[in-house]
């Protein structure tokens, strides 16, 4: 029997998913992400952005490598200039949002990300960190909104349910909890017990 696919990381879909010139440039990033070799991404991505100044996929790739790195003030100015020139550039946004976030900034990240969902509405990712962003900033209600909606974009993606029944606990509302915990056991049944043993259910 095959293994289940694992859900995709909110990070590596924003960074990642169709950038680069070619098939096999993007086989060669995801070896890249793969072996967490971050400094030949980086590399790499320079390298390209000499070459094509215009493309911004490689500023993405550039600021993603930085982000995983905890380089979070390199990271921010990359997506910063790649948003500058091409706004609907949704992984940017996101990045951008979650390196804010990562930074030490939740509400700057918050109003990053608000922007970044009037402009994707059909991103997991983006309410995925709106979320997180929100949580950071104790905003626990909206914190609920947002992972809902990234759970509902993306069903599959166990980490926005276990987020949303932590929400939940948090707020004392123990039947959602209780209805994601439900949830959760399908999906991945180690972050189901860590949500019960978080929450006493």
């Amino acid at each position: 029997m095959e293994p289940p696919v694992l859900p995709a990381d909110p990070l590596s879909v924003s960074a990642l998913i169709g950038r680069g010139d070619s098939y096999e440039v993007r086989q060669y990033i995801a070896e890249l992400a793969k072996k967490q070799d971050w400094a030949a991404m980086v590399q790499l991505a320079e390298a390209q952005q000499k070459r094509d100044p215009e493309n911004s996929d490689w500023g993405v790739i550039a600021g993603y490598a930085w982000l995983r790195r905890g380089e979070y003030p390199k990271a921010t100015s990359a997506f910063a200039r790649v948003i500058q020139r091409n706004p609907e550039d949704i992984g940017a946004w996101n990045l951008l949002g979650e390196s804010q976030r990562r930074s030490g900034q939740p509400g700057q990240a918050a109003r990053t990300l608000e922007r970044a969902s009037a402009i994707g509405r059909t991103s997991f990712a983006t309410f995925f960190f709106l979320g997180e962003a929100y949580r950071d900033s104790s905003r626990l209600d909206q914190a609920i909104l947002a992972y809902r909606e990234a759970a509902r974009l993306d069903p599959e993606f166990a980490q926005a349910w276990f987020e949303l029944g932590v929400a939940y606990v948090r707020t004392r509302q123990r039947n959602e909890a209780g209805a994601v915990l439900e949830r959760l056991e399908k999906l991945d049944p180690a972050l189901a017990k860590e949500l019960k043993k978080r929450g006493g259910l």
